[in-house]
């Protein structure tokens, strides 16, 4: 009997590991084919609007925004994230030329929208639809 309830004690806890709903993560490839370096940042509506930052520096200062000419970056993230967004809003991306950022006031870059591309996702079909690619130009 003892035998028993420890056999079904461990057919239970590999059903309860095995059937936990596991993170999906996916990514989405940022493509250069332009021969200038670019940056990209990326907002949610829920948020408010990427150009309500304040600065450009901390994202000049990372190498994680910065996409080389003709190399591509991935942004990986989990898709229950984004869906739980996409429910409040949107979810958009903008490309930048880097030395732009590194010459013209952020305020300026902001007010005349000085953005080499945007491209919004209002749906999670949207990504579907694009193949998790945005590609520059």
């Amino acid at each position: 009997m003892v035998r028993l309830v420890k056999n079904i004690k461990i057919v239970g806890l590999v059903l309860l590991l095995t059937s936990c709903p596991k993170k999906e993560y996916v990514a989405i490839s940022i493509i250069n084919n332009s021969d200038e370096d670019i940056l990209w940042l990326f907002g949610l509506k829920k948020f408010g609007e990427w150009y309500e930052i304040t600065s450009i520096n901390p994202w000049l200062e990372s190498d994680k925004y910065i996409i080389l000419r003709r190399d591509t970056y991935i942004d990986r993230f989990g898709s229950a994230a984004i869906k739980s967004h996409m429910r409040n809003g949107w979810y958009k991306y903008c490309l930048f030329n880097l030395d732009s950022l590194k010459t013209i006031p952020w305020e300026r870059i902001c007010a005349e929208r000085i953005i080499l591309k945007e491209v919004t996702f209002n749906t999670w079909e949207d990504f579907e639809k694009c193949n998790f690619e945005i590609t520059y130009p």
